[in-house]
């Protein structure tokens, strides 16, 4: 947008030339919607803030440093899957990652002594957002607007997923490790869950979809990267993907790299 390559009205209301009317530019953004439920936990096994946490992680560093094992080796997120929301959905709509910690923003929010938490995001969203610019400036950080939960099937899905999460941290099965709910109690009803939900809900940092690949007229970039209307530029990383694939975008974006960089070193 800054080069002049995106909405004309948007563009010129920022005192932009506009060198090329591409209207999907910054539109069609898809991002990765997670809900965490955690609980505090009597369990001095788990990692945790506090003197038995430091405790534990102290003790194991001998152990890391002579072996490589030991909690040290963790990366906390011990396990996970892939499910459905409903018996007649066709294919897993839902991830769970189940965490040996409490969990909160990011961790960007530290909560004393042990406890678990467990993850529920919806894969496929139907809510898209939108980036645009705040000025002119390069420097100058722009407006992304998610719009997580416009789409009001999100909503049914995430609570799905969110459900499916808490019946099982709720099972007698761990008992023994589940103290007191964090964040909303666990006999919250879907209303109760809902406003959780809307109220915390955050990326797990997967956007795509605001420089859309394509054969339509509408796409930014064409089947191989290169930006429709100018010469000698292409995007070359999530922004192209059209729809948010199932699962962290890591690993594909590697995939458009390695293949772009085969394209453009034979002259495609």
């Amino acid at each position: 947008m800054l080069s002049g390559i995106g909405p004309g009205d948007h563009l010129q209301a920022m005192g932009i030339d506009t060198r090329v009317h591409a209207p999907e530019v910054g539109q069609n953004l898809q991002d990765h919607l997670d809900y965490i439920s955690a609980w505090r936990s009597p369990s001095p096994r788990l990692v945790g803030y506090g003197l038995t946490g430091i405790g534990r992680v102290a003790a194991s560093l001998p152990n890391f440093l002579l072996r490589r094992r030991g909690i040290l080796t963790s990366n906390i997120a011990e396990s996970g899957g892939f499910l459905k929301s409903d018996a007649t959905v066709s294919r897993p709509d839902i991830q769970l990652h189940f965490l040996i910690a409490i969990a909160d923003d990011h961790n960007r929010r530290l909560h004393y002594g042990q406890g678990f938490s467990l993850h529920a995001c919806q894969l496929r969203p139907y809510s898209r957002g939108d980036v645009r610019l705040a000025s002119r400036q390069p420097l100058d950080s722009p407006l992304i607007n998610p719009r997580y939960l416009s789409d009001e099937r999100d909503v049914a899905t995430l609570l799905a997923g969110v459900k499916l999460s808490r019946r099982i941290a709720l099972r007698p099965e761990l008992a023994k490790m589940r103290g007191k709910p964090l964040f909303i109690a666990d006999n919250a009803s879907d209303q109760q869950l809902i406003d959780s939900i809307r109220q915390r809900a955050d990326t797990i940092y997967h956007p795509v979809g605001t420089c859309r690949m394509g054969r339509d007229d509408k796409a930014v970039v064409d089947t191989r990267f290169r930006v429709k209307g100018v010469t000698g530029l292409r995007v070359i990383d999530a922004s192209v993907m059209p729809t948010l694939i199932s699962g962290n975008t890591n690993a594909p974006t590697q995939v458009l790299a390695e293949r772009a960089a085969d394209w453009i070193r034979h002259g495609e």
